[in-house]
């Protein structure tokens, strides 16, 4: 009997160690299934959306707003601009590259810098002033509540 009282101790701990190392199982399988979901979605995340050159990519945004007439004005004072917009643009990301060189350089030259960012701050306000002016030429051809929209809506302006 002696021999028998003294398994009882062991047979509780043993039954707690099991115990403990079921959860700690399922805590691993938890965790090995929280950090596969996380690899999974950062391998299969969505590219970003497909670029969109000015001024589409500020037609559309507003166009959602406003009515299929209305819309349709709006994109039909911007497609004749279509040209301008992308020479602005092409001349917009190289003077964005013109900056990035000179940060780049190891000879840093401050003057540079700014003036190559002045320059790419121009053709950038040039972007913008063609689009506000396309969109004041066509204010009077929109219906009011088009007009209230696309000034109210702060998508625009």
């Amino acid at each position: 009997m002696k021999g028998l009282a003294t398994l009882r101790p062991l047979t509780g701990s043993l039954t707690g160690s099991l115990r403990g190392l079921r959860a700690l199982a399922l805590l691993s399988v938890a965790l090995n299934l929280f950090l596969g979901a996380m690899l999974l979605g950062w391998w299969h995340r969505p590219g970003p959306p497909p670029y969109r050159p000015m001024p589409d990519r500020f037609v559309e945004r507003i166009a959602s707003d406003l009515s299929d007439g209305d819309a349709a004005r709006l994109r039909a004072a911007f497609e004749p601009l279509r040209p301008r917009f992308q020479t602005l643009s092409e001349e917009y990301r190289v003077a964005g590259q013109a900056v990035r060189g000179l940060l780049e350089r190891p000879d840093f030259d401050a003057a540079a810098v700014r003036a190559a960012a002045e320059a790419a701050r121009a053709k950038r306000r040039q972007i913008s002033e063609l689009t506000e002016e396309t969109v004041f030429a066509v204010l009077p051809d929109l219906s009011p509540a088009g007009r209230m929209r696309l000034v109210g809506s702060g998508r625009g302006f």
